[in-house]
């Protein structure tokens, strides 16, 4: 008597991490508005993954996906203070394997548009040749706290 059996077996080779993250969006904000960031990873065994998004202002994301490798997502946040921040993003693949850190740092300057700004400036558009020693004085203030002197 003769027999025979067939077994059939995928062997996976090595399990590569995706790259690090690729961050596009502004290098600048203000403070209290949402800013949009684009964040790609790419998979080399093209796995799909998920990303971690480290805000720098000690909140972040969690994972999020899992997304197909090399599409880029799309996510906004806003920072309630004046300050430089950096914000760091991972990706990891459906098995586990995680990438490097990418990142990117933002500002967010002070933003100075409070109610008595706005009365002035309504008050000049109305009445242009009014007052024109305050009118140079409160627009070098406004220069002033847009470099962040």
């Amino acid at each position: 008597m003769v027999g025979s059996d067939l077994t059939w077996a995928l062997i996976r080779g090595v399990n590569a991490p995706p790259t690090a993250p690729e961050i596009l969006g502004p290098a600048q904000g203000k403070v209290g508005q949402r800013v949009t960031y684009s964040f790609n990873a790419t998979d080399p065994d093209g796995d799909d993954i998920y990303y971690f998004i480290n805000w720098g202002d000690q909140t972040n994301s969690s994972w999020l996906g899992p997304y197909s490798s090399s599409t880029a997502i799309n996510v906004s946040h806003s920072w309630n203070k004046k300050g430089t921040y950096i914000i760091k993003g991972k990706a990891k693949d459906i098995y586990g394997n995680e990438s490097d850190w990418g990142s990117v740092q933002v500002k967010m300057p002070f933003s100075y548009n409070g109610p008595f700004t706005q009365f002035w400036e309504i008050l000049f558009e109305r009445f242009p040749h009014a007052f024109p020693i305050l009118r140079h004085l409160l627009g070098l203030f406004q220069y002033l706290f847009s470099q962040n002197i």
